[in-house]
């Protein structure tokens, strides 16, 4: 009888530690991490192309159950065709919900082909997951009778919505001046034409006071300057890390 009660006994004890295993295993941290990707755009408007010696558009939204530890890119073709690049912004690292935005630069160096573009994103629980893409990366084809942008330029690095900023820049056009473009690109792209230069050519010098569109969002910006001519060739210059607060 004793020997049976002690086999019952160590019986309940098995399936009483398996059951406290099992608890533990529910809370693996690799298992548990939820992070999600939404909203990916791999190049302007998802087109999931790139152009050599520029760069390529990257963004998505992403959640975690826990703080962001790391955000990793790799774009690679073959062994001597990759770019890898880390990224530890503060709104990045060490918050839970994200709008990952950024322009990885394309070495001159790459070739032309199809890529693998890998967003990977780890966190706090020790999660790792990522999101993969196929880009297709071609060479920047210049023609020399597109319009000329140089020291392209802002008076101040920061700006509130409804604020004002002024733009200034040299242009040389062959052709007249069809449209010039301003683009906030952040949370989303916001937009404006410029008036007053239309049908200018030769080399004239830019400057314009602008006011900054009220629905930017506080964060960090990529400002686009386009000038198109009346033939649609353009040009386009950036300045990165503008901050609305």
């Amino acid at each position: 009888m004793k020997k049976k009660f002690f086999i019952g006994a160590m019986a309940l004890l098995s399936v009483f530690t398996m059951a406290l295993t099992s608890c533990d295993n529910d809370d693996d941290p690799t298992t548990n991490g939820n992070i999600e990707f939404k909203d990916m755009e791999f190049g302007h408007d998802n087109e999931k192309v790139g152009t050599i010696g520029d760069d390529l558009h990257l963004e998505c939204k992403i959640t975690s159950n826990s703080k962001i530890t790391g955000i990793n890119v790799t774009l690679v073709k073959d062994a001597n065709n990759k770019v890898e690049q880390s990224y530890t912004k503060n709104k990045y690292i060490g918050v839970r919900n994200t709008t990952f935005h950024e322009h990885l630069d394309l070495p001159e160096t790459l070739a032309e082909g199809e890529y693998e573009c890998t967003i990977t994103v780890t966190n706090a629980e020790g999660a790792v997951k990522s999101i993969k893409e196929k880009i297709t990366l071609k060479k920047k084809i210049v023609d020399p009778n597109a319009p000329k942008i140089e020291n392209l330029k802002v008076n101040t690095m920061e700006g509130t919505p409804n604020g004002k900023l002024t733009i200034t820049a040299n242009i040389e056009t062959k052709d007249p001046v069809d449209e010039i473009e301003i683009e906030f690109h952040g949370d989303k792209e916001h937009e404006m034409e410029v008036d007053g230069f239309k049908g200018k050519s030769g080399s004239f010098t830019f400057t314009k006071e602008i006011t900054i569109p009220a629905e930017c969002q506080a964060g960090e910006y990529h400002i686009h300057f386009t000038v198109k001519d009346n033939k649609g060739r353009e040009t386009t210059e950036e300045i990165e890390d503008f901050i609305i607060k």
